[in-house]
């Protein structure tokens, strides 16, 4: 949880993240929000995080909203241990998109375009937190 909710190591995991800033001053609690600029399909995206749920290290929830995109997102942890005895963390992450206008065309055109995304935010985490 200390990697996840660390802004220092966002670059490191998060690829297609340009820039982000704070805009509430209570930064990762519920209510709290932050500006989040991303390169998708070669695009510049300007997004608005909110936090919805903080019950770490259970559950972490955020919304994401862009023009004509509304994301909302729940993140579930469970520590377990593997075959080999050593303790893991399992994450699901489960995503909601609600679409507007011509976003709806898109997400029809390339449906993949959305949850490859999630994939590889996973993914990268996974590479990042394992090399530390």
């Amino acid at each position: 949880m200390d990697i996840f909710n660390n802004q220092d190591y966002f670059k490191h995991w998060q690829k297609n993240l340009v820039s982000f800033k704070n805009t509430s001053s209570s930064i990762g609690r519920v209510g709290s929000t932050r500006s989040m600029t991303l390169k998708i399909a070669g695009a510049s995206i300007n997004m608005t995080e909110q936090i919805t749920q903080v019950d770490l290290p259970h559950t972490w929830q955020a919304t994401y909203r862009t023009s004509g995109v509304l994301n909302e997102q729940t993140n579930n942890f469970k520590e377990t241990t593997s075959d080999s005895g050593k303790p893991v963390t399992l994450w699901e992450a489960n995503s909601t998109y609600k679409f507007t206008g011509m976003m709806r065309l898109v997400s029809k055109a390339k449906p993949d375009l959305f949850t490859g995304q999630t994939q590889q935010l996973m993914a990268d985490f996974k590479n990042f937190a394992e090399s530390l």
